[in-house]
């Protein structure tokens, strides 16, 4: 009880960043993984998603917690000098989003539409309606993190009133379209080749981590979506502040499997 004291209506005083990571494919990872970065960049950090709500890297509410009740216990406790959120197009259209403003706003996918009939929600064209919000609340000191692949995606940055951050994968054709021409004018990517995540601003590339040796060596090659979920929490990472090195060491020894319900 003394983690979220009933008689505290008002929430957190003063503004701490935020991260909201908005969308449905591997969001749950992406938000373990940025607390788990921001907790080792020395931010006492909570984090409410899928797979509980936790203070600090401790799980103190176990449950789908991602959702705007949680999200506002969060920001009432007094010890959370950063928050990362998890939030569904579900959640976001039956509550909203549990914060006014955020550091870091991140969109991974337009997927899940066929769950949200009782919306009218029936193609992931609609999608963008929602997941927009997660942009709308960016602070112009912010960054909005979008997932380059889906070129719907790589557009809301025009809707960014702060810095945006692409990210995306080299496949047989190379990047995703979207990220060669944002380079071109000095923005930021994160960008997966061959194996490899490259921190990329303008021209210049910094090597942060041989992610696909890293998962070779825990034996986490099955998951065909994982390497994507790790690239977006590290260009979230990245956003917020935390440094190369830290992300690098922070993702080789980050808890890959989600804790038992």
């Amino acid at each position: 009880e003394h983690l979220f004291p009933e008689d505290e209506d008002e929430p957190h005083p003063g503004r701490i960043p935020i991260v909201g990571v908005a969308g449905t494919r591997g969001t749950a990872t992406i938000a373990r993984a940025v607390a788990w970065l921001i907790h080792l960049g020395g931010y006492p950090a909570g984090l409410a998603c899928r797979d509980g709500l936790y203070l600090n890297h401790r799980r103190v509410e176990r449950g789908n917690q991602a959702r705007w009740e949680a999200g506002h216990r969060l920001l009432m406790n007094r010890d959370v000098q950063a928050a990362v959120f998890e939030n569904g197009p579900d959640s976001i259209l039956d509550h909203g989003l549990a914060y006014d403003r955020c550091q870091v706003g991140v969109v991974t996918d337009l997927d899940g539409a066929q769950a949200l009939e009782r919306h009218d929600i029936r193609e992931s064209d609609q999608l963008l309606k929602v997941l927009r919000t997660q942009v709308d609340v960016v602070l112009g000191d912010g960054v909005g993190v979008l997932n380059a692949a889906d070129e719907r995606i790589a557009d809301l940055a025009e809707l960014c009133d702060g810095e945006v951050l692409l990210y995306g994968i080299a496949g047989p054709q190379g990047l995703p379209a979207a990220i060669e021409p944002h380079r071109a004018q000095g923005g930021r990517a994160v960008i997966l080749r061959d194996g490899r995540v490259l921190l990329a601003t303008g021209t210049a590339e910094t090597p942060c981590v041989d992610l696909a040796g890293m998962l070779r060596r825990r034996g986490a090659t099955s998951d065909a979506r994982l390497p994507e979920a790790l690239l977006a929490a590290i260009a979230a990472a990245w956003a917020f502040g935390i440094s190369p090195d830290l992300i690098a060491a922070g993702i080789e020894t980050f808890d890959l499997s989600p804790p038992h319900a």
